[in-house]
């Protein structure tokens, strides 16, 4: 996965390729000079948010 900025995104961001905690693969955007580990355990925290959220509305 690069470490660079992948161009496409708003001036001062980045996207990043990244895996989520049940395995799924997605692309988030990330504040520009992002490392690759810290857009993995964002997109982490963005994961397990979401899954607290529905199980609160199940």
């Amino acid at each position: 996965m690069p470490e660079e900025p992948t161009p496409g995104g708003p001036l001062g961001t980045a996207m990043r390729k990244v895996t989520f905690p049940d395995g799924s693969r997605g692309i988030i955007l990330v504040k520009a000079g992002t490392s690759q580990e810290e857009a993995d355990l964002q997109a982490a925290r963005v994961w397990a948010e979401r899954s607290e959220r529905g199980q609160a509305n199940s």
